[in-house]
């Protein structure tokens, strides 16, 4: 080779391996605060450090092939004492890699310790425990029936993700709310794999799934730091712990209406209604509520509470009750006919021609709204309408 052409091609090719290594060790740092952060997945960043070595172990030849090169040609004197106390530069990707490693298993070690070590309770006295600044949970205590929870993943009405308390969980990403939403809904599907099939109508990459998890857990333990929330995995599966969806509350009050309504039917109902704040998954456009049902499941089951608790306070002569009863189903399925009759024929049994009248008028709006209805009320509803009108005695 032409000795002023010699040195700048190993000029050159030293640049461009010294890049390479600066490159790689680079990005091995990024990923690693990104593992770190919980950012990245284990098994995710272990092939990351896997590609590192095979590229560091490629280019290091290079650059230790252009160094002996340079001093060759361009007669760099070296120091033989030197050259033999130096590390070899094949040394810099494989102690990249095994920091790495270590910083894998210590992480995994320091989780595993902090989460089996028991938290230190202080006891009080009898004493203590009757000072009244001591009592500060102001909540509402739920029937019996209700699962213990620190959070609610709210469906009946807009989609929200709330504490026990009532506060709003922030997330920055809108899949994280998606994503708990689907957890709490689905209990036995609690696994990356069936989420990410769910949720999203295409693949989608570990790392964005990733961020998701990860913010989703950051923003439950923002608002109520403790042990439930999301918790942190190496397999496929997804662990919540404290968050029920306020369809399984309703659920259950039902159920345990049905079955013991001597036992505080009548308040459990009450309990489950009260957390119906409009159609269910309003403003939401999630692809799996529709397709497997959820949302015609959350109104059919709505429709039945309410239609139980009116019934529950018609027995017990609490027209209020029927009149809230029935009033909640209408916030989940406006104009059902079913809870309808039963506030026309409860304003006609009162001889309430105003309320009667006003239900009726609105129930004739909500008709000329809907653009899949002609406007026109159903023959039972009609035919309802005149037996009451025969009903109730003129003013």
């Amino acid at each position: 080779m032409n000795g002023d052409v010699a040195p700048v091609v190993i000029r050159a090719a030293l640049v461009v391996g010294a890049l390479s290594l600066s490159w790689i060790v680079g990005s091995l740092l990024l990923d690693v605060v990104r593992l770190v952060r919980g950012a990245l997945t284990t098994r995710t960043f272990m092939g990351v450090v896997a590609r590192y070595l095979v590229v560091g172990a490629a280019v290091t030849p290079v650059v230790h092939g252009g160094g002996v090169a340079r001093a060759a040609t361009c007669d760099v004197d070296t120091d033989e004492s030197d050259r033999g106390d130096s590390s070899p530069l094949w040394l810099t990707p494989v102690v990249s890699g095994v920091t790495a490693l270590g910083v894998v298993v210590g992480r995994d070690k320091w989780r595993r310790r902090s989460d089996a070590s028991p938290s230190t309770v202080e006891l009080l006295s009898g004493d203590d425990l009757g000072r009244d600044e001591l009592v500060i949970d102001e909540r509402v205590e739920g029937p019996s029936c209700v699962p213990p929870h620190d959070f609610v993943a709210g469906v009946l009405g807009p989609v929200s993700v709330t504490t026990a308390d009532g506060d709003r969980v922030k997330f920055v990403r809108a899949r994280s709310e998606e994503l708990l939403v689907w957890l709490a809904l689905h209990p036995s599907k609690r696994f990356r794999s069936m989420a990410r099939a769910d949720i999203w109508a295409e693949p989608v990459k570990d790392s964005t799934f990733a961020n998701i998890t990860s913010d989703a857990r950051r923003a439950l333990q923002v608002v109520a730091p403790g042990g439930s929330g999301l918790g942190v995995t190496l397999n496929d599966e997804l662990v919540l712990t404290g968050v029920v969806s306020d369809v399984e509350i309703l659920r259950r009050c039902v159920d345990h209406a049905r079955r013991r309504p001597e036992e505080g039917g009548l308040e459990a109902l009450r309990y489950g209604l009260s957390l119906v704040r409009g159609t269910p998954f309003s403003g939401a456009s999630y692809i799996w509520s529709d397709a497997t049902g959820l949302a015609t499941d959350a109104v059919m089951l709505v429709v039945r509470a309410a239609s139980m608790l009116a019934d529950m306070c018609a027995d017990a002569d609490d027209p209020d009750g029927v009149y809230w009863a029935t009033g909640q189903g209408l916030l989940a399925v406006p104009g059902q006919e079913d809870l309808l009759a039963v506030r026309l024929r409860l304003h006609a049994e009162r001889q309430d021609r105003v309320g009667l009248t006003t239900e009726w008028r609105a129930y004739l709006r909500m008709l000329a709204a809907d653009p899949w209805s002609d406007g026109t009320p159903s023959p039972a509803m009609s035919r309802l309408w005149e037996e009451l009108g025969a009903i109730i005695r003129p003013e």
